[in-house]
């Protein structure tokens, strides 16, 4: 008689981004059965995950007393994501749960990452651990470098030398760069990133690119997930936080205001992602295509 796959419940609602660098962590449970609670747009960067059973939108999920798990894991800080995993049954839980109305981590192992969460110290200036190493942490598990796992496999061939993934989103528009223009006039096969009506066409042009110039954003996570050679130019958010793979090259500027996270439009002069030159960022590219030859 074969045994019975664990049961596991792993709760990260959004961003997209965040979502898709979460993925790693399913490398820890080939043996179990996996159901993965999300956002509904979220769904599709899940879907075709052979490490996941069921993939389910929190907007669908009701009749939580009848869901009953041997593991529960909710990286998400999410007042709903942490009601859910405050409420469903599981025979062990890790992350954050709900307590007096905020998130509070279920056992010491989540110790760090919530500290991170509330210290701008810390978080700004101190942290050097990557984002999957920190889930790994707040799980109880070892960081080895395991990798994302993206569910859709896209279609086509590589069409062009470089893509230019530009634009921002508008949580952090100070993400944006604002030099795209000038490096795509200095390069022949670029190709730049355009408004695509779906999540599997976005993974899809991202995939017809051998280098990905990008800010710190969805694009950027799905190009590490496909293992190209990217560009990244971070300026508001922490750069220390992610994981390359040695894959990437982070270009940022040295002005001790970052990170800043900042939500708002930036006013200041010089901006930081102003300081990062097209000039350098075609030098890296020069680089990654020598040693792809």
């Amino acid at each position: 008689m074969p045994k019975k796959k664990k049961q596991v419940c792993i709760i990260k609602l959004d961003g997209l981004g965040d979502v898709l660098r979460t993925t790693p962590i399913l490398w820890r449970f080939r043996d179990g059965e996996i159901t993965w609670i999300t956002e509904k747009a979220s769904v599709p960067l899940l879907s075709g995950n052979t490490f996941i059973e069921r993939a389910i939108p929190i907007s669908e999920i009701s009749g939580v007393e009848n869901y009953a798990f041997d593991e529960l894991y909710n990286f998400d800080e999410d007042k709903k994501a942490c009601f859910l995993a405050i409420s469903i049954k599981a025979k062990k839980k890790k992350g954050y749960g709900l307590k007096n109305g905020g998130y509070f981590p279920f056992d010491s192992d989540s110790g760090y990452a919530y500290e991170l969460s509330r210290n701008d110290q810390l978080k700004f200036k101190l942290n050097k651990k990557t984002y999957q190493q920190i889930i790994f942490e707040m799980a109880g598990f070892r960081w080895e470098g395991q990798d994302y796992i993206l569910g859709y496999q896209p279609k086509g061939v590589i069409k062009y030398e470089v893509g230019i993934n530009y634009l921002a989103g508008k949580k952090f528009p100070n993400k944006a760069w604002p030099h795209w223009r000038k490096l795509s006039e200095m390069l022949d096969s670029v190709c730049l990133q355009s408004e695509l009506g779906t999540l599997e066409e976005y993974i899809d042009w991202i995939n017809s690119c051998r280098i990905i110039v990008t800010g710190d954003s969805l694009g950027m996570h799905i190009a590490l997930a496909l293992k190209k050679k990217v560009i990244i130019l971070m300026g508001s958010t922490s750069w220390n936080e992610i994981e390359t793979y040695n894959r990437a090259v982070i270009l940022r500027s040295e002005l001790s205001c970052l990170p800043c996270y900042k939500k708002d439009k930036c006013s200041n002069t010089p901006f930081c992602m102003d300081l990062i030159a097209p000039e350098t960022v075609y030098s890296e590219i020069i680089k990654m295509r020598q040693a792809g030859s």
